[in-house]
């Protein structure tokens, strides 16, 4: 990894940190996010995955699902990285 791709990881890292914790402030039973990516083709290998406690929270929180990714699109944004929507995806631990 070049120090030109391990800053741009470490932006990144703490957009979608500012992203997490924004969405934790906000929706109950949040758990955590984590991505992949790949440096070299960030915009089509990002993906997002958000975590909530459990089916329950997964379920409750589906009306917010577009304002969630919105959340985490703005972060990204921020940083001048754009991330399809479908590339947001959610799960229940």
């Amino acid at each position: 990894m070049t120090k030109t791709q391990k800053q741009r990881d470490k932006q990144i890292r703490a957009a979608l940190t500012k992203a997490c914790e924004s969405i934790k402030d906000s929706v109950t039973d949040f758990a955590y996010l984590t991505h992949t990516v790949d440096l070299n083709n960030e915009a089509n290998t990002l993906k997002v995955n958000c975590y909530f406690e459990d089916t329950i929270a997964l379920n409750n929180a589906d009306s917010e699902f577009e304002h969630l990714k919105s959340i985490i699109i703005t972060q990204l944004a921020g940083i001048k990285l754009t991330i399809k929507p479908t590339h947001i995806v959610f799960f229940a631990n």
